[in-house]
């Protein structure tokens, strides 16, 4: 069974404690978590700094930088709840519960500081999320910007009801970070959390970075559930990221391009901006694996120079088209909407009647184009961590289940944090608290991802043929999407 889950740092430990039992009211999920695209107070060389692969992106103007972010497309301050009488209570056990003197969790076993992994009955599990608890006009209301980590809590809780029902026993406590560093390095401090056997969280970057670098210290597997900013683990063999980073999206695209069409058809487009010009060597570099030759054919290369990224009237596409046979077009670029509609345009106006396909990446998904019917013209294809086979027996009974636990549709965020909760309660339990180390030998398809982990050796380590050290452990396993009947679906 799952044992208490002791809710910390939040609003006099009330409101939160209301959302453990609670359905939403008045919004579908799709109305909810529609995307938002807006960079319109942010300068180039801002969106240029972007160099991770997370989902739909929006500039937060009180962090100064991009972040992935969910809004509500209809104009409202907040989103009611109320408490659902015929839902299940948030904690129960069948076990008896041992307590800190304070009365606020398990007490954990002790583990050793080092040494083989260790099994134990039950285990502790900190999850950090960004309720921003703090913004809550009342216990009957939930700001905008708490929905997603409500969402994937609300997942969360549905796979610790699975976990219970094999036999897992876990205690989660769950703290709110409220998107600040302050409060990640107070919540990091605690006592029962630097005790814990494992922690998931937070959202952002820098919070991810803070509680990485402790959790290394301490020795504690840290699973990074959202985040894919590249740079924030080294060295740290407990660091686990579930979103791929960006290159290996694009050795995904490469792999799936190279598998159809061969390296003369395939043409690389870019701005002429350090960093999206930087991303071509990804793909180069996996093709030369592809072909085993490190002096293989290149992908021919594009470099647009126009400053105008809304129309773009300038550029030439015709020399590398193929008269009769397909060219691929693979675009390295999701900073800039504006950029991207125009290319898909020029594409499309100057194509005549020889077939395109076009790869883009996850951010892609969440723009509105004037005009869905470029992107199945262009055979569009986009990389994606997350996809939700709506058709699936077991996506269908999670709807359900979702829906009579708390009176909606399941959101991406629910998704992912079911799986995680099901995925890494199931790692622990089986592996106990090195699990880590066993990851890259479990690989499993839960409801919008699989987990195909790998551990990365730091390069300077690779070098010396040393591969005892670790970067981190990363999901690499990439969908790739096709805009297909006027929807994104897995491609071929």
């Amino acid at each position: 069974m799952i044992l208490a889950q002791n809710l910390r740092q939040l609003l006099n430990g009330s409101s939160i404690a209301l959302i453990l039992v609670i359905g939403l009211l008045g919004f579908s999920s799709c109305e909810m978590f529609r995307k938002a695209q807006t960079d319109d107070d942010v300068t180039e060389e801002e969106r240029e700094e972007l160099d991770e692969i997370q989902g739909d992106l929006v500039f937060n103007p009180e962090t100064g930088k991009y972040e992935k972010t969910t809004t509500v497309i209809e104009t409202v301050d907040t989103i009611k709840w109320i408490t659902n009488p015929d839902a299940e209570p948030p904690i129960s056990s069948e076990a008896t519960k041992k307590t800190y003197p304070d009365g606020l969790g398990v007490e954990p076993t002790e583990k050793a500081d080092d040494g083989p992994s260790e099994k134990f009955a039950n285990y502790n599990m900190a999850v950090m999320l960004p309720f921003f608890s703090n913004r809550f006009a009342d216990a009957s209301s939930l700001d905008n910007s708490s929905i997603p980590a409500v969402s994937f809590y609300a997942g969360m809780k549905l796979g610790f009801d699975e976990l219970g029902r094999s036999g897992v026993r876990l205690n989660a406590s769950i703290y709110d970070t409220k998107g600040s560093e302050l409060v990640t390095n107070e919540i990091m401090n605690k006592p029962e959390v630097q005790e814990a056997d494992i922690i998931i969280g937070p959202f952002r970057k820098n919070n991810v970075k803070i509680a990485g670098e402790v959790a290394k210290n301490l020795k504690i597997p840290f699973v990074s559930p959202v985040s894919a900013s590249s740079g924030v683990a080294k060295e740290n063999p407990y660091f686990v990221q579930v979103n791929p980073y960006l290159p290996t999206h694009c050795q995904a695209i490469t792999r799936h391009a190279r598998a159809r069409f061969k390296t003369e058809q395939i043409v690389l487009i870019a701005r002429n901006k350090q960093a999206e010009i930087s991303r071509f060597r990804y793909f180069q570099d996996e093709n030369k694996k592809i072909e085993g030759d490190a002096f293989a054919e290149r992908f021919r290369e594009y470099i647009i120079t126009s400053e105008d990224d809304l129309s773009m009237e300038d550029i030439d596409i015709t020399p590398y088209l193929a008269e009769g046979d397909t060219t691929v077009f693979v675009v390295p670029s999701f900073s800039n909407k504006n950029f991207i509609y125009s290319l898909l345009l020029q594409i499309y106006t100057q194509k005549g009647n020889n077939p395109v396909v076009v790869y883009g990446f996850p951010q892609w998904m969440g723009f509105e184009p004037p005009s869905y019917d470029y992107y199945e013209l262009l055979n569009l294809h986009v990389s994606s961590a997350n996809y939700i086979d709506p058709n699936r027996q077991v996506v269908k009974e999670f709807k359900r289940r979702y829906f009579d636990r708390y009176g909606t549709i399941p959101s991406e965020e629910s998704y992912v944090g079911y799986d995680i909760a099901v995925y890494f309660g199931k790692m622990i339990d089986k592996h106990g608290t090195k699990f880590q180390e066993m990851i890259d030998s479990e690989r499993e398809e839960l409801l919008n991802t699989r987990f195909e982990f790998f551990r990365e050796v730091p390069l300077s380590a690779a070098l010396a043929e040393d591969f005892t050290r670790t970067n981190l452990y990363e999901n690499k396993f990439v969908y790739i999407l096709k805009f297909e009947d006027f929807q994104f679906q897995k491609a071929d």
